[in-house]
């Protein structure tokens, strides 16, 4: 009896002593994990890894991996989407939520299904993307300032000239709408219909004569007589209950803006969003097309925080279920090429 007893007593230390070992392995993956992560994306604390900064840091990188673990974990079989380690790896939720999606004000006064903008498009094409007909841009970075507001009205008017001229999409200013629409407020936030109608009345230059800060500043007011795209229409309306005019609009018209929640793209690397995305509108991107041919219809969306974020910028939601909420606050808009002034 005591034999055995001593037996049970060493083989229950080799496990703890072998569960430690893992353990401390592991600890010792996720430092090099996070010293990488970093290094790679410029994080000043690098240069101290006694600081409290670090170790703050470490500890918030270590609950975004194991919040990125439980995701991918507990996605049924087929699901696509992932989490991960991204350049916001070492924010908190909240840190997010305050830098990126605090900030976007949802349009008010939207039209709701209107019977009168349906289209009556038939043979609509199982996929679509606008990138290939060369009216898309490259992806932009917002930074810290929070106008994803003026990012996506801008992107879709410049998708919106390419396509009515048959040419090239212009890149037309971001900065102007930021610093001189006071309808928003700037890099503290805004709204896609409040954009629309700034840029209804006043147009927009190219971004050449006032380019990008990433920051609020003064009203430049520039000469009238600079070159600008001018709007002839922009039309904000929900589609809450028939999210397939989205895909007509896609096809048949161009590049949207929408409104979305992006609280949980904290983590997100890519595939196709099928879960744990909701309807508090926190964010606005450009959907530039869609793609039904697999087992997972999707969105093809741009975004505005750089080509090192999700597929070099852009996201795949889920089409159908109303995913994000990006058919509450819908802006569909067309060019005047009668008024305009070209450079």
């Amino acid at each position: 009896m005591y034999l055995s007893y001593t037996c049970v007593l060493f083989l229950l230390l080799g496990l703890l002593t072998l569960s430690e070992s893992r353990l401390a392995d592991e600890k010792l993956q996720l430092y090099k994990a996070f010293h990488e992560f970093a290094v790679k994306h410029n994080r000043s604390y690098v240069k101290n890894s006694n600081s409290s900064e670090f170790l703050f840091r470490f500890n918030v990188f270590k609950e975004n991996v194991a919040r990125s673990q439980s995701l991918n974990e507990g996605f049924p079989n087929g699901s696509t989407q992932v989490y991960g380690i991204n350049k916001f790896a070492d924010w908190s939720p909240e840190e997010f939520k305050t830098k990126y999606l605090s900030t976007y004000k949802p349009s008010k006064s939207l039209r709701k299904n209107l019977s009168d903008l349906k289209f009556k498009f038939q043979d609509l094409p199982t996929k679509k993307d606008w990138r290939d007909s060369g009216v898309v841009n490259p992806v932009m970075d917002q930074g810290s300032c929070g106008a994803c507001w003026a990012f996506s009205v801008v992107e879709t008017v410049e998708s919106m000239y390419g396509i009515q001229k048959n040419a090239s999409a212009p890149s037309l200013s971001v900065q102007e709408l930021i610093d001189c629409d006071k309808n928003n407020s700037g890099c503290e936030g805004g709204s896609i219909k409040g954009a629309c109608d700034w840029s209804l009345e006043n147009g927009l230059v190219w971004s050449d004569q006032y380019p990008l800060t990433d920051k609020t500043g003064s009203c430049r007011n520039l000469s009238s007589s600079l070159p600008r795209v001018h709007l002839k229409a922009c039309e904000n309306n929900q589609y809450t209950t028939d999210e397939y005019q989205l895909l007509q609009l896609l096809a048949f018209h161009g590049p949207i803006a929408v409104a979305i929640d992006a609280t949980t793209w904290h983590n997100y690397i890519g595939g196709i969003i099928q879960f744990h995305c909701y309807n508090n509108l926190n964010h606005a991107v450009q959907i530039v097309g869609y793609n039904l041919e697999g087992d997972v219809p999707y969105y093809i969306i741009r975004n505005s925080w750089g080509t090192n974020f999700g597929d070099q910028g852009y996201i795949y939601v889920r089409y159908g279920k109303n995913l994000c909420g990006l058919t509450h606050d819908v802006t569909f808009l067309d060019v005047d090429l009668n008024r305009n002034t070209f450079p």
